[in-house]
């Protein structure tokens, strides 16, 4: 038929007859029952499959649309705003595991993987028969009917599987969550993908043994040697793509994750082939359409919307970061993301790495095609960026082209504009991701002022915890510069600092105790290690007279009590406020975030008059 390995021509329309290979009446109707019916078992398994996966789309969907046209009195009801806690609170509650340093998926993403756990597993091992009860004179077939029902839902997986990963999809668009939050249902999606292959094969080596010719079989069909390659394919792709394995070398893994992705699609194909009922080829098309559009979005924006115009400006910042600055006529907003390729003369040229824009562009009044400069703060690990800090320090400056991608993701602009007060949380390397958020409440500050409401500001902390004193000295001058250039008479009264020296404390997982009124305070000009040997906070106002640089800044040398912190900022909320809670740090700070601004949800259940909103960026999700 002109095409290798498929025993049926390829077709959009073709489909086999639904009939019975046996001439007993009593068994035919048993062969063709509901759950049993090899051929039309698409039918039974695949379709509700996707069903069940459309309807979780369709939910997240109502809930974006909601939130975005719902009437502001609607949305203000007691039942709205109680529906909206036990939201947040399913959405924040986490769990955490200290001694792998991990933390689980929020509480109602579990229930939701919960649900579709169960809804696999009686798919596959509630009908019955497992396998058909062929005799010497009865024989249904060599396909066992785990088998069947197994493979369609497995392949049911597929579309999902490569909706959830691209970088501009659908779902985003529909559901309003960005594709780094859709990396969860990617690979909950991937795992049952994976286990339901595996379930689709071991019966039919079981059978093939059990009556002798698994040898004979595996010399002479097609579907056996290339379901094999496809699976191993597929273990690769759910194994490697674990956070350890992903992060030890992240060019590798994009590298042989497409690579293995790809031999997984040829070799699944010609698994398939058109021995079932229908052939799976609605699946592969869906797939391909979906990859199709969204990899060719992506190369659009790269190539005709950002362009290869763009060149970065690299240095060393004080503290090892890296800052990169490309002036662009781009626009994005707070927390939004890019993937840069950096065009150096090696193979990392073939890479793209995701990193968080820390300026913000221009208002719209002031634009112009020059005017916007986007600002990275990357902190050097592997790979490229370790070769970028190596070839920094021998050179001190230097300029590559980049290609830019993006933006994605980013923070509720709605949330952070109707907060009555924001306290940003950032560890470590989070410090840079602050920046554009201080900006976005500098602005706000602004527009109140010109609009009348005179000095009614909303209140902002900046809380940082590093264990890096040059982090903390940059950051506290990239603060300080940051709010210069706002109104020097207000500046007192756009922020409250506090920066945190946590030494060598590892993790967030001890609550600390409150400041007490007793310990020492100390000038910058004292020897942080005197402090960090009495273990005392440090309380301190900066020595530094400019003018231009008057604002206060607290020091600690313990790590920060976030639990009493967010207590105290929830409490002092009057009815009708909102506040704003913004993450980005080590695993631990984000739970011990979570589970804090979550138990305030159940709080706010008898005076739903307070709003507490939480966003968390993490450090690594790709």
């Amino acid at each position: 038929m002109g095409v290798p390995w498929l025993d049926q021509p390829l077709s959009l329309a073709w489909h086999p007859p639904n009939e019975c290979s046996l001439n007993n009446t009593a068994q035919c109707e048993y062969q063709l029952g509901y759950w049993r019916n090899w051929n039309i078992a698409d039918y039974h398994y695949a379709l509700p499959a996707v069903a069940f996966f459309l309807v979780a789309i369709v939910l997240f969907a109502i809930a974006n649309i909601a939130e975005e046209f719902l009437p502001k009195v609607a949305s203000q009801s007691g039942l709205a705003r109680r529906v909206k806690r036990v939201a947040r609170y399913l959405s924040y509650r986490n769990f955490r595991i200290s001694f792998l340093d991990w933390n689980s998926a929020p509480l109602g993403l579990l229930l939701l993987g919960s649900v579709g756990l169960i809804y696999f597993l009686c798919m596959t091992l509630v009908p019955q028969p497992y396998y058909w009860p062929n005799t010497p004179t009865v024989d249904h077939g060599d396909q066992p009917p785990i088998v069947t029902r197994s493979g369609w839902l497995s392949i049911a997986c597929l579309p999902f599987v490569f909706a959830t990963a691209g970088k501009s999809n659908l779902i985003t668009g529909i559901t309003g969550v960005s594709h780094e939050k859709l990396q969860v249902f990617h690979r909950w999606i991937s795992y049952a993908f994976f286990v339901t292959a595996l379930v689709h094969t071991f019966p039919f080596i079981i059978y093939h043994i059990s009556i002798g010719d698994m040898v004979d079989q595996w010399n002479t069909q097609i579907y056996y040697w290339t379901g094999v390659i496809a699976i191993i394919a597929q273990a690769w792709l759910t194994f490697a793509s674990f956070g350890p394995l992903r992060e030890w070398c992240y060019e590798w893994f994009k590298f042989s994750h497409f690579a293995a992705a790809l031999i997984f699609m040829i070799f699944l194909f010609f698994h398939c082939d058109g021995e079932f009922s229908a052939w799976p080829r609605d699946y592969f098309v869906a797939t391909g359409v979906l990859f199709s559009v969204s990899w060719l979005h992506r190369q659009i924006r790269i190539y005709f919307e950002h362009g290869f115009g763009h060149k970065a400006e690299l240095r060393l910042e004080a503290n090892g970061f890296i800052r990169a600055s490309i002036p662009t006529s781009a626009t994005w907003r707070v927390g939004q993301h890019f993937f840069v390729r950096f065009l150096t003369p090696d193979l990392h040229a073939l890479t793209t790495h995701p990193f968080t824009a820390c300026s913000l562009p221009e208002p719209a009044d002031m634009h112009d095609s020059k005017a916007n400069e986007l600002v990275f703060y990357i902190r050097p690990r592997g790979g490229m960026t370790a070769r970028l800090a190596r070839s920094l320090e021998a050179s001190g400056q230097r300029s590559l082209r980049v290609l830019l991608d993006g933006p994605y993701g980013g923070v509720d602009m709605r949330k952070l504009e109707s907060s009555h007060r924001t306290v940003i949380i950032a560890g470590g390397s989070g410090a840079g991701w602050t920046l554009p958020i201080v900006a976005a409440h500098l602005r706000k500050l602004g527009f109140l002022t010109s609009s009348g409401q005179g000095d009614v500001f909303p209140n902002l902390r900046l809380i940082l915890a590093t264990r890096n004193i040059d982090t903390k000295q940059w950051f506290e001058d990239a603060v300080r510069d940051l709010i210069s250039t706002f109104d020097p008479e207000k500046r007192h009264s756009l922020a409250e600092v506090d920066i945190f020296y946590t030494g060598n404390e590892p993790s967030f997982e001890r609550p600390q105790l409150r400041q007490r009124s007793s310990e020492k305070v100390v000038s910058d000009e004292d020897s942080v290690s005197k402090a960090i040997a009495a273990k005392e906070t440090i309380s301190s106002t900066s020595s530094t007279s400019s003018s231009n640089r008057n604002i206060e800044v607290r020091h600690h040398t313990a790590r920060p009590d976030l639990l009493s912190m967010l207590n105290e900022q929830g409490a002092s909320l009057n009815s009708g406020t909102q506040l704003g809670v913004y993450v980005c740090g080590p695993l631990s700070m984000q739970a011990y975030v979570a589970n804090a601004v979550a138990a305030q949800q159940l709080s706010t259940m008898k005076d739903g008059a307070r709003d507490i909103y939480l966003h968390m960026e993490h450090f690594s999700w790709a």
